[in-house]
Parts: structure tokens; sequence; C-alpha cells
């Protein structure tokens, strides 16, 4: 939204939101998405707070990177291992030097944040899902065979009944297992595009063969990647976004 008063447009904001919903709602606003972002945090509890390339370093430089929104505790830890420990650190950071340790697309995406640079237009394409997963958690560790093929069946079904309200075919697979008492690890592959639940099901089953022996285990939990709208490309890598 575009306007000469955004702070008047902001309150007009929590006006409508409180009238609709009861609720109030503090509201951020920035020359870049990130900004308007972190800006919100500043707003709490039902404020406006305003945050630009002019006042970004006033305000959060001296702050921990993981005030950043994108920053979590993990990466932070690996910020601080290169000696950038502050907003203002990162934002001066040549970005080159964030690649060894975060590669090539999100070392310089790091740096970025800190500066508080990025987008300035809001996207508002409806989003589409790249696939959709279950996972169960087990009162009892499963011990036996037949319980995982039983268990992988279930989340199967509740998967293909996801899919199918997409239309869209399933191209990948990925197999989550975490053994007791919490070891995590996941088995992917790729599958020919098929909209059939039985070769879903099969190809699901052939990958229960890669779960080590003997090892009780926890969770099971089953993703299913699918074509994107317009996509003709057959058997594309899957991801593993969602877990």
């Amino acid at each position: 939204m575009r306007t000469g008063d955004p702070d008047s447009y902001a309150r007009q904001l929590q006006q409508a939101v409180l009238a609709e919903t009861r609720l109030h709602c503090s509201v951020g606003i920035g020359d870049t998405l990130v900004r308007a972002k972190v800006a919100t945090t500043f707003g709490k509890p039902a404020g406006i707070f305003r945050l630009t390339e002019d006042n970004w370093l006033e305000v959060m430089g001296s702050r921990p990177t993981i005030d950043l929104w994108g920053v979590g505790t993990k990466v932070s830890r690996r910020l601080a291992k290169l000696g950038i420990e502050t907003v203002a650190q990162l934002a001066a950071s040549n970005p080159d030097d964030l690649v060894p340790e975060f590669g090539p697309k999100m070392g310089p995406w790091y740096a970025q944040l800190g500066r508080g640079d990025g987008a300035r237009e809001v996207d508002d394409t409806p989003w589409v899902a790249r696939g959709h997963s279950r996972e169960t958690t087990f009162q009892q560790d499963l011990t036996g065979p037949g319980q995982v093929d039983a268990a992988i069946r279930e989340l199967a079904g509740h998967v293909l009944e996801d899919v199918a309200a997409e239309g869209r075919p399933v191209v990948g697979l990925t197999l989550k297992v975490r053994y007791a008492p919490f070891i995590t690890k996941t088995y992917a592959r790729k599958i020919p595009e098929t909209s059939d639940p039985a070769e879903v099901l099969a190809r699901a089953l052939d990958l229960v063969a890669k779960i080590e022996p003997d090892r009780p285990i926890r969770l099971l939990g089953l993703r299913a990647e699918m074509t994107m709208p317009g996509d003709s490309r057959q058997g594309h890598t899957p991801t593993r976004s969602g877990w």
C-alpha cells in the first residue's frame, strides 16, 4: 500500500481490525518487508512503529542477530563463530565471507537481512503447496515390521487424500523416521510422475526397506511432493520443506 501518511493509514487498519474482530493489533511500517516485519515487534502491544533505512541501525544495530526475523538459535550461533554477534556486525559483513558457512544463496541473504534490505513490494500471489505430509508419534515404540507396515499404510492413506484434493501428480516421496530415544533420519526418492494411489503406496513401502532393523521407532512421517501447476517436467527432485 502506497500512502503519503502511513501512520494514519496504520491507525485506520487497527480500527478496522478492532471493529471486525474485537482484537487489538500492532502495525509495523517499513520501506522494506523485512523492516516492516521487525517493526511490528516494537509496536506491541497495539501500537505503531516505523523502521526505515534511516533508523535501522540506530534501533537494531546493537541487538543480537537472533532478534532478526529469519535468524534462529542455530544460525545465530554459526554467525557468532564467525565473530558476528550483533545486527550491525552482520550488516557490515562481506557477503562473500558468509558463503563458506551458509552457501551461495543463504550467505548473501543473511548479510542483506542484517541491513534490513530486501523486497519492497508485497507479493499477493496465492500460495500453492509443493506437497503434503503427515506424521505420527507413537505412545509405544514400534518394534516389528508388521507394525511399521501398518503405520506407513495409514499415513499414506491420509497423505493420498490430501494429494487427491490438489489434483496434481506425485513426483517424490520422503520418509521420516525417528528412532528411540531421539535420532531422526529422512529417506527420499524421486518417483515417476503418477496419480495412481496404489503406485504411490508401493513406492512408499519401498522406502521402508531403508529403515534400520531392530531399532525401536518413536515417530514415522511421510511426505509426497507434487508437480507444481503448469509444471510438465517429469520426476523433478523432491524437496524436504515442511519438516
